[in-house]
């Protein structure tokens, strides 16, 4: 289990037992992932070990609705078998995104599968499934708001007043249902002000961008080339639909460049942990489409086979050979009740030297400790916070009126 996962189940599991989310426990996201997490610990009947095995096979079937809903899109703009099943396979360039599911839950899955779903779903004809899946992918992260952009853009952009009303009152119902239990269950509405909105602006990465791009190319490894080509794809598309080029496959599709330049700025300016990968996930699909498109303006077979075979070569390199015996991945062990390893490079040696009889997330998970203190797990955003407001690990989760006199203050 990834401790990101322990995090996701073990509060999922905690919701079950009385807990409420941002006053018991602290939590910088949107509450559909632990929401997803209690429904899940539900089914599992109170059991840890079933509750893992069901992240496990979410994410799997999230894995496969991502790369279906790929080929699906790509094949919708280009009519091209190739192009569509390279785009899909695409997915996997970065060694993780095949692996992670395994090692429990993780959001940003979810999250991507739901924004591609709301775009499907809207160029089905289903606008109001289509707001409510965009809602969904917000929930899951917040900045997955290009979302919900992008279908309201598809229906302005067609002038279609009855859809664009359909979108926005599905998005409105879902979040209605999603926030329910913030304002009637757990009573904790200041709190998550706090912690979805004030944190993330308080405790952003402070690598720079050059730091970011070598971070991007360790991680996507020898499948770094074709990332420059889907980024050719894209930019390809961007500079048809600038131009108004109707002749040209994929120009009137908008939102291909848009969601990329989107995750690229993320990326590059706002989120992302250079030490993991998974950051990478929600721009990979947008690299995907832009590889799909890239195959399918070579006319020439001889370019297609090449790259087909290529791809597939980095493909089996990855997947089959790399991703099984640990020369990618260390395995993971069952920890013991010492911290987690990523708070040694926090920045923050006070904060760390407060946190050192904090255990592992997992280690919390597989107990079944009820935590007795918000700031139970100590992850590295957390502590950020507590240095930021001048906050001592056993504090209760600060309200909206106290957050901001402390920053105000700081």
């Amino acid at each position: 289990m990834a401790p990101d996962a322990g995090i996701f189940q073990h509060l999922g599991w905690y919701l079950t037992r009385g807990g409420r989310l941002y006053v018991d426990a602290w939590e910088p996201k949107l509450p559909l992932s632990y929401e997803t997490a209690g429904a899940l610990a539900m089914l599992a009947g109170g059991d840890m070990y079933r509750l893992h095995l069901l992240s496990v096979a979410l994410m799997s079937v999230a894995v496969c609705g991502i790369v279906g809903l790929v080929v699906i899109l790509v094949h919708d703009i280009t009519g091209d078998d190739v192009a569509a099943s390279l785009a899909g396979l695409s997915m996997f360039l970065l060694p993780g995104f095949a692996v992670r599911p395994a090692y429990g839950f993780k959001a940003k899955y979810l999250f991507v599968l739901c924004g591609l779903l709301a775009i499907y779903l809207y160029t089905r004809e289903y606008p109001a499934l289509s707001g409510v899946a965009a809602a969904a992918s917000v929930g899951y992260w917040q900045a997955a708001a290009i979302f919900p952009l992008i279908v309201v853009g598809l229906a302005i952009q067609q002038r279609d007043v009855r859809a664009l009303e359909r979108v926005v009152a599905g998005g409105l119902c879902f979040t209605v249902v999603m926030l329910a239990p913030v304002f009637l269950v757990w009573h904790s509405v200041s709190e998550m002000v706090v912690q979805v909105l004030l944190v993330p602006l308080q405790t952003e990465e402070q690598a720079s961008i050059l730091a970011r791009l070598v971070a991007g190319v360790v991680h996507f490894k020898w499948a770094s080339p074709f990332v420059v080509l889907g980024g050719l794809g894209l930019a390809h598309t961007a500079r048809c639909w600038l131009r108004g080029d109707d002749s040209v496959v994929g120009c009137t599709d908008w939102w291909i460049p848009v969601g990329a330049a989107w995750f690229a700025f993320l990326i590059f300016f706002v989120d992302f942990e250079t030490g993991g990968y998974t950051d990478l996930i929600p721009g990979l699909a947008f690299v995907a489409i832009g590889v799909g498109i890239a195959a399918a303006t070579l006319r020439d077979r001889r370019r297609r086979q090449a790259l087909t075979a290529v791809l597939a070569l980095v493909l089996v390199v990855n997947v089959a050979v790399l991703g099984s015996v640990g020369l990618v991945f260390t395995p993971v062990e069952t920890p013991g009740p010492v911290p987690m390893s990523d708070l040694e490079t926090t920045g923050l040696p006070e904060a760390y030297g407060e946190s050192e009889s904090v255990p592992d997330v997992r280690y919390i998970y597989w107990q079944r400790f009820e935590p007795s203190a918000c700031h139970y797990r100590l992850s590295v955003m957390e502590l950020r916070w507590l240095d930021r407001v001048d906050s001592s690990v056993d504090s209760r989760c600060l309200d909206l009126g106290t957050a901001r006199a402390r920053l105000a203050s700081g």
